[in-house]
């Protein structure tokens, strides 16, 4: 099942969608600020969440071959250029084939690109591509993710608040946190504005406390997809290793990626919602709530 996500730190992202939203309503131009180790600021004005917007002949795809099964997933190379062209080009060149997912958080996401089980990155020349944000890419369910791993961190950087954070290889692909009667009470909350990014969390599901904090660059789709990255996050996992990583029992391996394009009839609804079981607390604690009044 999915983890409960800590309710502080996903209300924390949220309150600043919210004031995000009511400086939209005003004179002054939107702009979302999320931080993680340096100050970010999203354009929020022309936010559209392509994600769920159906899937069209011709459109990028990475058909991701693991041993559990393929992943399918739109690029956004116009969102993600930088991200995108490296991650084509390594794929292409068979940079990921045989390399290990290494860290899956039951059900909510895994981590893979490395070159053994244990996170191993196989080559540092590819960890200096800058992070890209864009107000129309969340992590939703199924969001494919690069992590940040470094930071341009000097003192003048710092203080003027130009802080160049960097991505690499290796990649996460969210499933979702448990949205609970109070998380879905804090995403419900938020003004009309941010309706859009939050209702989309709330029907398909995800991992909002990544809001803004890592560059994402593709969206899985279709119930094979997701068939997949269910299966994978709910293997069993190893104790913490040396690097803090909770890899699986039974290594899981990405065979290879293939770049192509979309071939299939238009798929209007790419990501199914949520599954009850994400939403069950959701209902318990409202029934609960009910049987008390």
């Amino acid at each position: 099942m999915a983890k409960r996500w800590n309710r502080a730190v996903v209300k924390r992202v949220l309150v600043i969608l919210a004031l995000t939203t009511l400086i939209s309503a005003g004179m002054f131009s939107c702009s979302l600020y999320m931080q993680e180790k340096a100050k970010e600021y999203v354009d929020m004005s022309d936010a559209k969440m392509i994600q769920i917007d159906p899937v069209q002949p011709g459109d990028p795809i990475a058909i991701v071959h693991t041993t559990m099964g393929d992943i399918t997933a739109e690029l956004y190379p116009e969102q993600a250029p930088k991200y995108v062209e490296q991650f084509t080009k390594l794929a292409q060149e068979g940079y990921y084939d045989n390399t290990y997912v290494y860290q899956i958080q039951k059900g909510v996401y895994f981590d893979a690109g490395s070159s053994d089980a244990v996170g191993s990155l196989k080559d540092t020349n590819y960890e200096k591509v800058p992070k890209e944000s864009s107000s129309s890419l969340w992590p939703l369910r199924g969001a494919f993710c690069a992590p940040t791993t470094s930071s341009d961190t000097s003192f003048w950087k710092r203080i003027n608040g130009t802080v160049q954070q960097y991505c690499g290889t290796r990649f996460l692909v969210c499933n979702t946190v448990v949205f609970d009667g109070s998380m879905k009470q804090d995403l419900e909350d938020i003004s009309d504005n941010a309706k859009m990014v939050t209702d989309a969390f709330l029907q398909y599901g995800g991992i909002p406390n990544y809001s803004q904090q890592m560059t994402v660059f593709a969206q899985a789709f279709g119930e094979e997809s997701f068939a997949v990255i269910d299966a994978i996050t709910e293997a069993e996992t190893q104790k913490k290793n040396s690097a803090s990583y909770t890899p699986p029992v039974e290594d899981i391996l990405i065979t290879g990626i293939e770049i192509t394009t979309y071939e299939g009839p238009e798929l209007k609804q790419p990501i199914p919602d949520a599954p009850e079981s994400v939403m069950q607390q959701t209902e318990s604690t409202e029934s609960s709530t009910t049987a008390t009044k």
